[in-house]
């Protein structure tokens, strides 16, 4: 067994380690595996804080755990596609792994990016993951009066683009709440919650008095966690903010007929309302290739 992908915190303390055959272990679990001897290329180190995995004298550089590092904002960012996203030999590598595992024989569904287009999900399992909130979707959209087929586009676009990272993801989980994570289902920030909560346009629970956050600090965005990991909250919290864009650019476009202008927005970071937006790739994709597929699926 040998370890392909190491996933650290901000401080390079390491958090997950992912294997040439995407077994996804946590730090323990790799310590243990480690000191029977079973995980290639490594020994343990024992202190007085604990015992650590290191590499050991006379690895290739390209295999020392170091290289294979890769910090979770980092990550999270080569996911939503951010503009500070970048890729690496060790995500490189384990993408192509995951490549190597799919099924052969599709079809499949390649997420755009806009500096590269570097992986593909079958679409048999999307549909399968996202059918599972088909009631949901649609009670959401009924809510915040918006398109369902729309909302669900842009959940099959967030579905697929998490897959290769799911159980990465799943690790993580809280981990990764101390910047402004994107979580849950539809991959809602907890800045985007927490302000959807202030407009009046959604709470979770109204009949908690801490919410909304007056700003965010690490224990708030690990209390906002707890609501956006829940995908009945993730999904209306997205339906929430589809009906903000909508009424925010109004007074300059009318977006119910510009869903791919929406689709676009929804991803992005804030942009001050205009008259002349333009779609990206990424909203493109969801109204040309994903929106089709919602109508298809969402009976």
């Amino acid at each position: 067994m040998k370890i392909v992908l190491v996933i650290t915190d901000s401080r390079r303390k390491n958090l997950v380690f992912v294997t040439d055959t995407l077994k996804t272990i946590s730090v323990d679990e790799a310590v243990a595996l480690a000191d029977k001897g079973k995980i290639e290329g490594t020994h343990i180190v024992r202190k007085a804080t604990g015992a650590y995995i290191r590499t050991n004298p006379g690895v290739p550089k390209s295999d020392e755990l170091e290289t294979l590092s890769l910090i979770s904002k980092a990550v999270l960012s080569y996911l939503q596609d951010s503009e500070t996203a970048v890729s690496t030999p060790a995500l490189t590598n384990y993408l192509k792994l995951y490549l190597a595992s799919l099924t052969e024989g599709g079809p499949f569904i390649e997420p755009v990016k806009e500096k590269e287009k570097t992986y593909k999900v079958l679409t048999v399992v999307i549909k399968e993951k996202f059918l599972q909130y088909d009631s949901i979707i649609f009670s959401g959209a009924e809510k915040f009066n918006v398109d369902p087929y729309l909302l669900g586009a842009i959940i099959i676009d967030e579905i697929a683009r998490m897959q290769p990272f799911e159980n990465i993801l799943d690790k993580l989980q809280a981990k990764i709440i101390g910047m402004n994570t994107s979580i849950g289902i539809a991959q809602v920030t907890t800045e985007t919650a927490n302000n959807l909560i202030k407009e009046g346009l959604y709470n979770p629970n109204k009949n908690d008095s801490k919410l909304p956050f007056q700003s965010l600090d690490n224990r708030a965005r690990a209390y906002l966690y707890q609501y956006l990991i829940q995908p009945k909250h993730s999904i209306f919290f997205a339906a929430a903010r589809m009906r903000f864009l909508i009424d925010e650019w109004k007074e300059f476009i009318d977006l119910n007929h510009k869903p791919e202008i929406i689709a676009t927005l929804y991803g992005r970071k804030y942009k001050a309302p205009h008259s002349e937006p333009k779609p990206s790739e990424r909203g493109s994709q969801i109204m040309k290739e994903f929106y089709p597929l919602a109508k298809k699926w969402l009976k």
